[in-house]
């Protein structure tokens, strides 16, 4: 993916606007077909006609296509690879890289836990290791979220 690429995606999110965004991540996490209704439902909004305005947006920007039933589910062609990085769970969207944070995080504490620190070149390069470590990782995970938000 080139920078124009990259460019392009956060573009796409930022022109959806929230609510729109917050009906893609729906559709993502259900993993299957929704009508205007129950998404009006699903989302709390005022009625139908404004899920099917968020609907109709997604499908003009050729991310859903809308079945016989008169259900929407994700465009098979959509080009949405920029979200590969995340996992869509109950409309909640989280990036992958809090769990390798918090994977390196409980690796570090178990290693402070059980080794007798002294100061050893072992010990001080294995600790600064796993404090940046941590560090550059969960830096990277409250910058995606603010990015999200």
């Amino acid at each position: 993916m080139t920078k124009d690429d990259d460019e392009l995606d956060i573009s796409l999110v930022f022109e959806l606007g929230e609510t729109t965004w917050k009906v893609l991540v729906t559709i993502l996490s259900i993993k299957r077909p929704i009508g205007p209704r129950e998404l009006a439902r699903h989302l709390d909004l005022s009625s139908p006609s404004v899920a099917l305005y968020h609907l109709d947006k997604l499908k003009d920007h050729k991310l859903v296509v809308k079945d016989v039933h008169g259900e929407y589910q994700i465009d098979p062609k959509a080009d949405i690879g920029f979200l590969d990085n995340f996992l869509f769970l109950k409309e909640k969207i989280v990036p992958r890289t809090l769990f390798y944070a918090v994977f390196l995080t409980i690796v570090l504490v178990i290693y402070v836990a059980i080794v007798r620190f002294d100061y050893s070149t072992h010990n001080v390069f294995a600790l600064v290791l796993g404090i940046s470590g941590c560090a550059f990782l969960w830096a990277e995970v409250i910058r995606i979220w603010k990015g999200l938000a």
